[in-house]
């Protein structure tokens, strides 16, 4: 019986190859735009000017300036400039932002409060006669606060470069000054008329007076220091990352007043803050420099991966390659086998051979696949079996190797369809043929017609 190779044992990369190969193409053409939105959409945006960035384990120096005034000096103002009621004021301070919402510093003010005493009418009861008094004290203070952002009761607000602070602490005042007076006795005239003073003249500024006599002045000073208690307000404003301005009202509880200190500090203060915190540009450069990493890693990955593609396409190409080689011997020998069986030929013809290893009866993968090919073709016609073994090693030992080599080639040849009465004779020779190399290691599948 005679068949014809009607298709190649392997087939050709055709038409389902080809719209495999197409599907593939569609779905990477699909997901990678999808794979490119997701990950512009997860990228990490560039840094806004938050509390959270800006004022967070960051140190802060300020400057200040405004007015100040005293309350209850006990220097009583008579008929006084306007302008000795406010005294300027001026200092500064650094600052540790814990949290957006606390922070922690010292701060350094000067200022002074000053007192005149201007008559208009004259005490002659005692003498000698006070006519002019002016009374100024300079004042240091210094003093650690704490102080709490109330705007951050608000934290999703937006106008995070607005912050109320108000805030507390202690204390320490040093004050130093002098009383400057001046004084009369002896005569006035008056009017025309001369008298002396402290004989219960009344003495009135409406008319021309000369004071005659001694004048005598004193300069007194006074110093003394003492703790306070501050509470503050600070409203501040960024105008960029690195400054902050800011108007705060202050006052200050003496303590232990004895009878010569204020009873308050009030204080109206405009500040300027330098932030140590990284400019915007610096911002910028580090975020795009991360950026710029994020993109070589990506550029080194793919290049890897392309790498790693080129190899794989070797490796198949070169098993592609090895494939098509085993596929063409394998159509040769199918030929040959048709050629064999279409043309005369004596009763017993050689049909294939089974080569097996040194010593051993497993057929390997190769010859395994040839056999059941062959197995195929030959399916339906008569076979004649012999096995054979090589003639190293005892006599007995060959016997049963051939034995072995002949068992598992007839197995295969039962489950490829073959029946029993078709695989005759069936014949294990040893080492009878005297042959020493792979010759002689060998199990040969005659067609008998």
């Amino acid at each position: 019986m005679k068949r014809k190779l009607s298709k190649p044992l392997i087939p050709p990369l055709s038409g389902r190859w080809a719209r495999v190969g197409l599907i593939v193409l569609f779905t990477l053409s699909t997901t990678v735009p999808i794979q490119a939105q997701n990950e512009q959409e997860n990228r990490t945006q560039l840094p806004r000017n938050l509390n959270s960035e800006l004022r967070r384990k960051t140190w802060s120096i300020y400057a200040e300036g405004g007015l100040s005034w005293a309350t209850d000096v006990w220097y009583q103002n008579l008929d006084a400039k306007r302008s000795y009621k406010l005294s300027p004021a001026v200092g500064g301070g650094i600052d540790f932002t814990i949290r957006p919402w606390i922070r922690i510093g010292g701060e350094y003010l000067w200022s002074r409060y000053r007192r005149e005493q201007r008559f208009s009418n004259l005490n002659t009861q005692s003498m000698p006669v006070k006519v002019y008094g002016n009374y100024m004290m300079n004042f240091h203070n210094v003093k650690l606060g704490l102080q709490l952002n109330f705007m951050e009761l608000w934290p999703q607000r937006r106008a995070q470069w607005l912050n109320v602070w108000m805030g507390t602490g202690l204390g320490y005042s040093f004050l130093k000054g002098n009383e400057y007076g001046m004084y009369f006795s002896n005569t006035m005239n008056q009017n025309g008329q001369t008298t002396p003073i402290g004989n219960n003249s009344a003495i009135s500024n409406e008319s021309e007076l000369t004071l005659t006599g001694n004048v005598r002045t004193t300069n007194r000073h006074e110093e003394f220091n003492k703790l306070f208690i501050p509470t503050t307000l600070h409203v501040e404003a960024d105008v960029s990352r690195r400054f902050t301005v800011g108007l705060k009202g202050e006052m200050d509880w003496l303590l232990s007043r004895g009878g010569i200190a204020p009873k308050n500090y009030i204080f109206a203060l405009a500040t300027v803050r330098y932030n140590f915190v990284r400019s915007g540009a610096k911002v910028q450069q580090v975020y795009y420099e991360g950026e710029l990493s994020q993109l070589n890693d990506r550029v080194n990955a793919l290049q890897k991966e392309a790498t790693e593609n080129r190899a794989r396409a070797d490796r198949e190409a070169t098993e592609r390659q090895r494939v098509e080689q085993k596929n063409a011997d394998l159509q040769q020998r199918l030929s040959e086998y048709e050629r064999s069986i279409s043309e005369p030929s004596p009763a017993v013809q050689i049909a294939h051979y089974v080569q097996f290893a040194n010593n051993s009866a497993g057929i390997s993968r190769d010859e395994l696949a040839h056999l059941k090919y062959f197995a195929a073709y030959m399916r339906g016609h008569q076979l004649s079996i012999i096995a054979e073994a090589s003639t190293p090693g005892s006599t007995g030992y060959n016997q049963k190797l051939s034995e072995r080599r002949l068992k598992h080639v007839v197995r295969v040849l039962l489950k490829e369809g073959f029946a029993k009465e078709d695989l005759h004779p069936q014949i294990a020779i040893g080492e009878q043929d005297g042959k020493p190399d792979a010759a002689g290691r060998r199990v040969t599948i005659k067609l008998v017609k």
